[in-house]
């Protein structure tokens, strides 16, 4: 690993801390309200959609939504999955797998 890279990983580390630990000591103090609470739940499923869609969707720069596509098929079985399991690991595995074999398939 270069020296660069290494200052790189260090600097975004550093930046990462010095913008979350003011937050940290201001609301240790006192209590979040239960308004920011709430709009706060919702940031990470927001974050989290806005990563996967268009890894499932944008094949080749265009929406690939068709029978070809198969990781429609295996966000499908994978949030299946996720929904009557409520475990990650075996939701991972079933998306792992479903992939795999479509691939093979196909």
């Amino acid at each position: 690993m270069s020296i660069n890279m290494i200052l790189i990983i260090l600097g975004a580390g550093l930046a990462t801390y010095c913008t979350r630990f003011p937050l940290m000591i201001i609301s240790g103090k006192r209590e979040i309200p239960p308004r920011l609470t709430k709009f706060m739940g919702f940031i990470a499923p927001a974050v989290f959609t806005a990563l996967i869609v268009p890894a499932i969707f944008i094949k080749q720069g265009n929406i690939d939504i068709s029978f070809s596509n198969k990781y429609i098929f295996a966000s499908f079985s994978t949030a299946l999955s996720a929904y009557f399991s409520k475990n990650m690991l075996v939701s991972v595995i079933i998306g792992i797998c479903t992939v795999g074999i479509l691939t093979y398939i196909f």
